[in-house]
């Protein structure tokens, strides 16, 4: 058994509301152990929205909607369900002694146009709304296709309507709740088209199944398991996560919702280090997230010159001219020393050049040892500041562990 959803409203499609339903009816689902196959955006025209269901009942067993059961002209979304399951619309006096109730308990009368949501189509099962003023309603379609679960665009009322009737009545339907386990695990710096040749294989597999979500300088390995019971989802989970680690070895940074600055902040605590930033690129970025993730105190320089001129100055470097690409290496080095606390670690970023390369070196801990990367695309954008500083911390965590070679080239 699986199901769909279809999210009704032309004010989706334009963009005018960000369509936060959707996100609360997968969630639902998932923790029921209901398989979510599609999800549809269509506006409230009648022919279109009846095209959406009649395709989802071709090829799903459940359809929920959200959405169109209002009493306005637009709420079309109750003639399309009828239309799509092969039954008229029927006009039902209870339902509309219902709406007149609510009303009356609102302390207001109810509007002729209100009569509209009295209309559901036949041999459909009523869903009481005790929060609204839109019937809801399970209709099956006459072929046996499936059925379809309409319920309002009104986040409230949704809720209400998923927690105390759709998921009791969804859970009866598929026999008995399924636990649903996901775990997530962070990596950085590799990319996204290397970690799918390092675990290609495992992706392919069907419970636990395994997937990627690309970030900036970041890929997600995320892993889903499906159980009678969280013993076994867990035991699931646990066996396919070993099983990735063991392939992506030190690229996997953490888990869950944890940055890389918040693991690298650990890390240095954990060593009671000290940090020295010269910044040239992302104009003190990777400090600013240090301090943003409560590790202030690490900081112990933090340099975001505007030009390499200005870095240059009291750096120590016997540089005669700054913009030279080849002596790029002797000022990044000459400035992560220069920043380098007692005992600690100094970190320097410069560039970009006229062919657009970026240069880091890392300074320590220890006996001095120095990282060095010559990167090439620079573009004065979010997106690569965002990544330079992801390739930073990486260099940091993975020095701090001990799984640091050098030189190293990561693109």
């Amino acid at each position: 058994m699986h199901a769909e959803i279809v999210m009704i409203g032309t004010e989706l499609l334009l963009g005018e509301i960000v369509d936060t339903n959707a996100n609360r009816l997968a969630l639902a689902l998932r923790d029921i152990g209901l398989d979510l196959y599609y999800k549809t955006t269509v506006g409230d025209n009648l022919d279109r929205i009846t095209e959406v269901l009649d395709r989802a009942l071709d090829r799903s067993d459940v359809i929920i909607t959200s959405g169109g059961i209002g009493p306005t002209v637009d709420d079309v979304t109750r003639q399309a369900v009828g239309d799509a399951t092969g039954r008229k619309l029927v006009y039902s006096t209870e339902l509309e002694a219902e709406i007149a109730a609510r009303f009356s308990r609102f302390g207001r009368p109810m509007a002729d146009n209100n009569k509209r949501q009295a209309y559901i189509p036949e041999g459909a099962t009523p869903l009481t709304n005790p929060v609204g003023t839109a019937p809801c309603y399970l209709s099956e379609d006459v072929n046996g296709r499936g059925c379809i679960i309409s319920l309002p665009g009104v986040p409230r009322e949704l809720d209400h309507m998923m927690e105390n009737t759709v998921i009791p009545l969804l859970i009866e339907r598929m026999g008995g709740i399924k636990i649903t386990r996901v775990r997530v695990l962070r990596t950085c710096a590799v990319g996204e088209s290397n970690i799918d040749r390092g675990i290609g294989d495992l992706m392919t597999e069907g419970n636990p199944t395994v997937g990627l979500a690309a970030h900036i300088g970041q890929t997600d390995v995320r892993i889903t398991a499906k159980a009678d019971t969280e013993e076994e989802a867990d035991t699931l989970v646990a066996g396919m996560e070993e099983k990735l680690r063991e392939r992506l070895g030190v690229a996997v940074y953490g888990v869950g919702k944890v940055t890389v600055a918040e693991v690298v902040g650990d890390l240095m605590q954990e060593k009671s280090l000290k940090l020295g930033v010269v910044d040239t690129l992302t104009g003190g970025q990777l400090a600013r997230d240090l301090v943003e993730s409560g590790y202030s105190d690490l900081v112990a320089t933090d340099l975001a010159p505007a030009n390499l001129t200005e870095a240059l100055k009291d750096s120590g470097a016997d540089i005669s001219d700054p913009t030279d690409v080849e002596e790029a290496r002797s000022l990044a080095i000459a400035l992560a020393e220069r920043v380098t606390p007692p005992g600690g670690m100094g970190l320097a970023t410069i560039g970009p050049y006229e062919d657009s390369s970026t240069f880091i070196a890392l300074n320590g801990p220890g006996e001095g040892t120095i990282l060095f990367e010559r990167s090439r695309n620079y573009q004065d954008s979010d997106h690569i500041r965002r990544w330079l500083v992801v390739q930073a911390f990486d260099w940091i965590r993975r020095t701090l562990l001990g799984q640091m070679k050098s030189p190293v080239d990561w693109n």
